[in-house]
């Protein structure tokens, strides 16, 4: 299955509208009320983990679908490793800085053909 890198409430929306599924019948399978659901799509903050857990099984997906519970993940390993901090960080400057490079060599490329 692919992952969202999309914020919570829009990767809950789409999964919502491409499968068609009614806020009742999604309220059903996890035991929370429908209006949650109308919330959860509308606000910028992701549920606790165990309800993003509790829905992801509802739709029959890995949590880790969900960008907000990746970041959980990387922060328990942090935290039970913090001796790997320091290579984490450099590896992530390092892929932040070659993001960067490609956006401005696609720039560049990109003004050249004008």
């Amino acid at each position: 299955m692919e992952y969202s890198n999309k914020i919570f409430c829009e990767a809950l929306s789409e999964l919502i509208k491409d499968r068609k599924i009614k806020l009742r019948s999604l309220a059903a399978k996890t035991n929370l009320n429908y209006s949650y659901f109308s919330k959860l799509t509308r606000r910028k903050t992701a549920p606790p983990i165990e309800t993003l857990v509790n829905i992801s099984n509802a739709f029959e997906i890995t949590p880790e679908f969900f960008i907000e519970y990746r970041i959980h993940k990387l922060i328990e390993l942090l935290k039970d490793k913090p001796d790997i901090l320091e290579e984490v960080l450099d590896f992530t400057y390092k892929l932040d800085v070659k993001q960067k490079l490609k956006v401005a060599e696609e720039k560049s490329s990109y003004e050249r053909e004008t």
